[in-house]
């Protein structure tokens, strides 16, 4: 389940959310569904995003053992603490201590940093064949297939606990399932978010970043301009300038 920060300040502390050392964050109960059709008229089935099942528990598990081995490995925490002077550099020293800004960068440093061979944290984590459980494994390709997307939301529907909308960046239809987010969005509005395979759908993890609905023409502005200051299309935004994009994201989010 997400945190969804409104422009302010966050909503309440969850698990995972804090500096590397810190416990990961709650994932959802996931128990994959597949598609049926009446036997008269048969369907194709709908694409299944994850493989296995899962609990939040093993989520938790699956990231606590990552922020271990980034604290265990000299090497990869001198990188991972070189990595957040880079992360914070636009923020003020106000803003530094934030919960919402440290589980950004918790986010960032395992699945949005990418080497010069795409390879990233959690990846440095799957190599090194580590001890789990068949719950746990799952959990893990979940990880390994989470994504930064930035969703224009269409439809919320609270009883369901689900999202529909569309990738900007990726130009994908989208399907979230999420209690908290379902709560705060609104149609019209701009969410932020890592995201995690959930059945036929997906789950926000860690925090969501809120862009209002009134902001959506700013939001464009400025992600048009980020990317033609890298030189970069939108597609590659979220895989090779995850960290800028969450920037912009939450200026605009927090503009008056």
């Amino acid at each position: 389940m997400s945190d969804l920060i409104p422009p302010t300040a966050s909503r309440r502390k969850r698990r995972g959310t804090g500096p590397i050392a810190s416990a990961p964050a709650p994932a959802p109960q996931v128990a994959p569904r597949s598609a049926s059709a009446p036997a008269a008229q048969p369907a194709p089935a709908e694409k299944i995003l994850s493989i296995g099942r899962y609990e939040r528990e093993d989520f938790e598990r699956v990231e606590a053992l990552i922020a271990a081995m980034v604290n265990r490995n000299q090497q990869i925490r001198a990188f991972a603490e070189q990595l957040a002077r880079g992360f914070f550099a636009p923020a003020s020293p106000q803003e530094r201590p934030l919960r919402e800004l440290q589980a950004a960068f918790y986010s960032f440093m395992m699945y949005g940093w990418r080497d010069s061979n795409g390879v990233r944290i959690v990846d440095l984590f799957r190599n090194s064949s580590p001890q789990l459980t068949v719950r746990q494994q799952a959990a893990l390709q979940a990880c390994a297939r989470a994504r930064m997307v930035l969703v224009a939301i269409d439809d919320v529907h609270p009883g369901k606990q689900r999202i529909r909308g569309r990738d900007l960046l990726r130009d994908e239809p989208l399907t979230m399932r999420d209690h908290n987010a379902t709560k705060i969005a609104r149609e019209g509005d701009r969410m932020l978010c890592w995201l995690i395979p959930w059945g036929t759908a997906w789950q926000p993890i860690g925090v969501a970043t809120r862009v209002e609905a009134r902001k959506a023409e700013a939001l464009e502005r400025a992600i048009e301009a980020m990317a033609n200051g890298l030189r970069a299309v939108r597609r590659e935004l979220p895989e090779r300038h995850a960290a800028d994009l969450f920037w912009v994201a939450y200026r605009v989010a927090n503009l008056d």
